[in-house]
């Protein structure tokens, strides 16, 4: 019997899911609705050096709003 932790997928949770979200919107590029899954969700207001977003889903109206981490805003070198 071996006591190696089995290699197992990670499961990304709802604040990965929705920094990934705000990033991608305070980037342009377009991200679907967490909540229905819709298509568009427009940008109603960001800040770069913040990193402050606020996204609205054009088909539920529902908004998402928060603060984009700053390893998620850095360039790679």
């Amino acid at each position: 019997m071996t006591t190696v932790p089995l290699a197992a997928e990670v499961v990304p949770t709802l604040a990965d899911a929705v920094e990934e979200t705000l990033a991608a919107a305070l980037a342009g590029r377009g991200q679907s609705c967490l909540w229905c899954g819709g298509a568009e969700s427009v940008v109603v207001r960001a800040d770069i050096w913040s990193g402050q977003v606020v996204t609205r889903c054009v088909s539920c109206g529902s908004e998402l709003g928060g603060v984009v981490p700053r390893y998620l805003r850095e360039v790679p070198r």
